[in-house]
């Protein structure tokens, strides 16, 4: 049973884990993970003089340096948060009890409100549909414990109470819960690639499973970007993927659809790993390293390629321990219609 105090907690004493780095990054770094408060959101109650310093006897702002021994007191006034609209929207429903619900989210849609959208998100639909939602980590984002990007379909975890929220952030955070993706990339992904890199390693494993790591962290000029950092400027992120199949065209493999799964959840993870190596995801109009030019090749996949404008990534399973049931469940969802009639036009390719 979670207790009202930690429902209507306020206030909480924080003492920064690492001195090295970006304030908001350590902060977040220090805070109990089971709160689900980003850093996005941290940086933000920065700005506000949400953080107090007990030495400074201050609010901090984001020029504050770590001082020995200093106790950060954040004044988390959950109260005071813009009240979220509840949407009618259609949600593809995989599975629901009353402890969680799980959907298979469609292209195009945000999760959850922020940087000044404030509806037409999932979350808007599920307080909608939902009685409620846990909303231990943020008024503003109830029940998630996991994101998929806004151009990324597919499967989707949601927490309706408190204890499966809890038991859902432990299991992503200790990297228990299964995903695995289907992604469309460009070219034919080899080890001998050409390194965009040294701070990527790209190797094969058993079984012809291929293997990639690199420190993800927000880019350093374009905040609004991911990108391959090192060890000091982004976290660890793991992810392995297999081929599926591939796409010829004039005797060249221009494409490839790849099997993808995650020892780590980092933001945009797959996208900018595979970037990194030179084969962007076809569509992706932020991390497209690779991307063919082919002016030919554009006209002969036709308007299924032409009009798709986003990342062909899809969220195709996802498998996790009931935190209530303690039962092990597994959900699978196949892609949507735009990103079949994609891989129609390359199957196509083929014949010419």
């Amino acid at each position: 049973m979670v207790s009202s105090e930690l429902k209507k907690i306020k206030i909480l004493k924080i003492k920064l884990k690492n001195s090295i780095g970006r304030l908001e990054k350590n902060i977040t770094d220090s805070l109990p993970k089971n709160l689900g408060i980003s850093r996005t959101r941290v940086k933000n109650l920065i700005s506000k003089g949400s953080f107090f310093s007990t030495i400074l006897n201050h609010p901090i702002d984001l020029n504050y340096k770590y001082i020995e021994n200093d106790i950060l007191i954040l004044k988390l006034n959950l109260e005071n948060e813009e009240p979220l609209e509840k949407e009618k929207m259609e949600l593809d429903i995989v599975f629901e009890d009353k402890h969680l619900i799980v959907i298979n989210k469609k292209p195009g849609v945000i999760v959850h409100p922020g940087s000044g959208i404030n509806n037409g998100t999932l979350v808007n639909g599920l307080s909608y549909h939902c009685d409620r939602l846990s909303d231990l980590g943020g008024k503003l984002r109830p029940g998630i414990v996991h994101r998929l990007d806004k151009d990324t379909s597919g499967l989707l975890v949601a927490a309706k109470t408190d204890n499966a929220y809890l038991g859902l952030r432990e299991q992503f955070s200790s990297h228990a819960v299964k995903r695995k993706y289907v992604a469309l990339v460009w070219g034919l992904p080899k080890i001998n690639y050409k390194k965009t890199n040294n701070n990527v390693d790209f190797c094969q494993e058993a079984n012809q499973i291929f293997k990639l790591s690199g420190n993800i962290g927000r880019h350093p000029i374009d905040r609004t970007k991911m990108a391959i950092r090192n060890k000091n400027n982004g976290k660890i992120a793991i992810t392995r993927f297999k081929i599926n199949d591939k796409f010829l065209y004039e005797s060249k493999v221009v494409a490839t659809l790849i099997e993808c799964w995650l020892e780590t959840g980092r933001t945009h993870q797959i996208r900018v790993h595979m970037s990194s190596i030179n084969h962007g995801i076809v569509g992706d109009q932020i991390y497209n390293a690779g991307k063919k030019t082919n002016i030919k090749l554009y006209n002969d996949l036709g308007d299924n390629f032409l009009f798709f404008k986003r990342q062909a990534l899809h969220a195709k399973t996802l498998s996790f321990v009931h935190p209530i049931s303690f039962k092990s469940i597994n959900f699978e969802a196949p892609p949507p219609t735009d990103f079949d009639d994609l891989l129609k036009s390359f199957y196509k390719l083929q014949s010419f």
